[in-house]
């Protein structure tokens, strides 16, 4: 077993969780860390073993684990995968370097290095030699160095990327740390995704450049809620080619508002009903493209139903939350939806400032 195969065990046996996300970042003071992660400084917790096993029981979002070593710091997430996400790692790497180690029980996984607000490659253990970023090259040598690669079982590969990044760093993970005390923050407002994801990009993808989602994203601010939330209702009308009276009468009531007292209630409560009542007649056709073209309307309806929350920034985020219930086949129908729901959140992290 070589040196790093043992080291991994060690690890094991002092308690590292089977799935993690492991991040070292260049930046001594752990609250600034905490603060680049999205965590809540204020919830900072100096914790023994068992408070930290009734902060997993009793918190539902994340916990992030941070404990300074010389220059950098360590942050650990057990059950975590905040330190995955671009977004985040651009954060952390902002005034100098970052590197994660992330899988989970799923498969899923990511090794993920980044400089200066920019990540450099990123892959995942599955296909170590298919490498993305600004320069997919940036770790060739490490790699080489410590003999990453396809063939290599998962352990190997698990305990190879754990060296690499004590390579990188020199911060060498303590075994001890997992059973003492150490200090435990609560991500409560994780860093919100890119708006527009960097997929979408190269080649840019042509409907953001329609005359409404330029106006949005040149925009993202609260005052364009109300085009954003209309925006949602009018694609998955598009999308479920709905022809019904009563999308019509969604889109008016949008645009002017109420012509009197309690209509955007009763114009609600028609949407639901028969969202509910689509509903069932998708499940009484069974399965079959019949099924799923009227289990999509139903879908959209709700979205419809969402919409006409009174608060637009409010409905624009539940209508964009229904959104990830429909099947929607068409790719780039997905990703219109999925940029108006960034906008959607983008909004809300704003004004819960």
């Amino acid at each position: 077993m070589c040196a790093y195969d043992m080291k991994y065990a060690e690890l094991m046996d002092a308690g590292l969780p089977d799935q993690l996300c492991l991040t070292w970042v260049q930046e001594p003071d752990i609250d600034e860390v905490a603060r680049r992660f999205g965590a809540d400084v204020a919830s900072k917790t100096w914790a023994d073993v068992d408070l930290v096993a009734e902060l997993e029981e009793d918190y539902r979002a994340e916990l992030i684990h941070l404990v300074r070593v010389g220059d950098w710091t360590l942050a650990l997430a057990p059950d975590g995968y905040q330190g995955s996400r671009t977004e985040v790692m651009e954060s952390l790497s902002a005034q100098g370097q970052a590197f994660t180690v992330y899988w989970n029980a799923a498969m899923d996984s990511a090794v993920v290095f980044a400089v200066d607000g920019v990540v450099q490659t990123e892959f995942d253990l599955a296909e170590v030699d298919e490498r993305t970023g600004a320069d997919p090259s940036a770790l060739d040598p490490l790699l080489a160095e410590l003999g990453v690669r396809d063939e290599l079982s998962l352990p190997e590969l698990q305990a190879r990327c754990l060296a690499m990044g004590e390579r990188l760093s020199g911060a060498v993970f303590p075994s001890e740390w997992l059973n003492s005390s150490h200090h435990v923050f609560k991500i409560v407002d994780p860093l919100p995704d890119a708006i527009v994801p960097p997929a979408y990009l190269n080649p840019r993808a042509p409907f953001l450049d329609e005359p409404e989602f330029a106006r949005i994203l040149a925009d993202p601010s609260p005052a364009m809620a109300p085009a954003v939330n209309r925006k949602i209702a009018t694609t998955v009308i598009t999308i479920a080619g709905i022809d019904d009276p009563i999308a019509g009468e969604v889109l008016r009531l949008l645009d002017t508002g109420e012509r009197f007292p309690g209509e955007r209630e009763e114009l609600r409560d028609r949407v639901i009903q028969q969202a509910k009542a689509t509903i069932d007649q998708a499940k009484s056709l069974g399965d079959g493209p019949e099924a799923d073209r009227v289990a999509l309307t139903a879908h959209a309806l709700r979205v419809l139903y969402r919409s006409l929350w009174p608060e637009p920034a409010e409905a624009a985020s539940a209508a964009s939350s229904e959104v990830l219930l429909m099947k929607v086949s068409n790719r780039t129908d997905m990703m219109r939806l999925t940029v108006l729901r960034n906008v959607s959140e983008r909004i809300r992290r704003e004004l819960r400032r």
